[in-house]
């Protein structure tokens, strides 16, 4: 009763998929401004987007989500836009080049 005069909310308006959404928009304009999805984890500017972009990588290594559609298709938008799985290794191979 107390939370409800002051004016709680109860039920939360943002779904998972805006979430994601949004992430990946944001990671779209940070490729833009730096010509790579390669995010620091020193990025101080946007820490959600760090945080989000260290999950699709761990979530990438996981087998289940592999084989679900939903993330499937995540992961396809995630690599259509030119992300790198594994971080060392592509900067490895930037240095070679």
């Amino acid at each position: 009763a107390q939370l409800d005069t002051l004016g709680f909310e109860w039920e939360v308006n943002f779904s998972v998929e805006d979430v994601w959404q949004e992430r990946f928009e944001e990671l779209c304009e940070y490729k833009e401004a730096n010509g790579h999805c390669r995010v620091p984890s020193t990025y101080k500017e946007n820490r959600k987007l760090v945080n989000w972009v260290y999950l699709m990588r761990k979530y990438h290594k996981e087998h289940d989500k592999k084989q679900d559609p939903v993330w499937k298709e995540r992961f396809a938008q995630l690599e259509a836009i030119g992300f790198d799985w594994e971080v060392a290794v592509s900067s490895w191979q930037e240095r070679l080049n």
